[in-house]
């Protein structure tokens, strides 16, 4: 059968070239589909033994397995984010926060000045507190407005200068004073990411265009590295991760809400009533900001290890205005 024939090709060719295939799943540009495709469709020619084979089965079969591949990524993603609760407290009392951070979040929640993000978060916990016992709503709504978990741009670790993380770029890596280097072996769970583009798991290393001075960054899982507050970049994929992380360490219900055909995530959090919300603006403002070309809503899907918490909320047009958009 066609299909059958399809599927055989896709084995094939991942065992013909293992790494190939890896890497243009990791990455998923225009350019890594278009040669999974021709590499799909020679295979397929070669196993059904016609000159015109139907290109369309070929399209199947791969549009079914990027869309595995994308639900078992987050899926492992909940698997490797399992970090004990002694490792994320190591990580909330690991830095002591820079004074003028520690200065704003007293002036903002009161009390005394937190000298770690676990004495923040203690704050936090105090605000939100209803009869001896914290309200996990409100709570999560006062974390996802944190600067502990909020969204830091690749930048300068002495002045600040932002590093543009564009794609595709307008300026070369060496033009904005980056460059990647070797691991040293002593960076806490080093990985693949999306930075300017598609990247495997390196370090970078960015000589500052205002100041020279010279800062080293990765992409990374570990709560410590995640929750580090001097000028550490956290994009949005990070932000993930540690909210999950922090998720799990309060025993707070959130699940990832995840676009199949560009390159974002979100969390949603499960209210007292069971439904599902969206309390972090620049997710909710990104979903209403399609019509400028940034995205589609072809296809979105909510994804938990919890098959119960999992939901296709592509059809949910007026997903902005259902989950408590203004």
């Amino acid at each position: 059968m066609p299909g059958s024939a399809a599927a055989s090709a896709f084995a094939a060719m991942y065992l013909k070239d293992k790494v190939l295939v890896e890497d243009a799943f990791n990455h998923l540009t225009a350019g890594a589909l278009e040669t999974l495709d021709d590499e799909l469709f020679r295979e397929y020619n070669c196993i059904s033994a016609t000159e015109n084979g139907s290109r369309d089965e070929c399209h199947l079969i791969l549009a079914k397995a990027c869309i595995r591949r994308i639900a078992h990524r987050y899926l492992d993603k909940y698997a490797c984010l399992q970090s004990s609760k002694e490792v994320v407290e190591d990580a909330l009392q690991f830095y002591m926060l820079p004074m003028d951070l520690q200065e704003h979040l007293s002036s903002k929640y009161g009390g005394p000045l937190p000298t770690t993000w676990y004495e923040s978060l203690d704050q936090l916990k105090s605000s939100s507190t209803v009869d001896d016992a914290y309200d996990c709503g409100k709570l999560w709504r006062l974390l996802l407005d944190h600067p502990m978990t909020s969204y830091v741009p690749v930048q300068c670790q002495s002045c600040g200068h932002v590093v543009p993380d564009q794609y595709p770029t307008k300026q070369s890596d060496a033009e904005v004073g980056l460059r990647e280097i070797a691991p040293t072996g002593d960076e806490l769970e080093l990985r693949a990411g999306w930075f300017r583009g598609p990247r495997k798991a390196v370090v970078f290393e960015l000589t500052c265009p205002g100041c020279n001075a010279c800062s080293k960054w990765y992409r990374s899982g570990h709560p410590r590295i995640l929750l580090n507050p001097n000028k550490w970049g956290r994009l949005c994929g990070d932000q993930e991760d540690l909210r999950l992380t922090l998720a799990e360490y309060l025993n707070i219900p959130v699940r990832l809400a995840v676009p199949l055909d560009w390159d974002h995530v979100w969390s949603e959090y499960s209210n007292a009533s069971s439904t599902w919300q969206v309390q972090d603006n620049s997710a909710r403002n990104f979903c209403c900001r399609l019509d400028e070309g940034i995205g589609s809503w072809t296809g979105v899907w909510a994804i938990h290890p919890n098959p119960d918490w999992c939901e296709d909320m592509t059809q949910d047009s007026d997903y902005s205005a259902k989950r408590g958009a203004s």
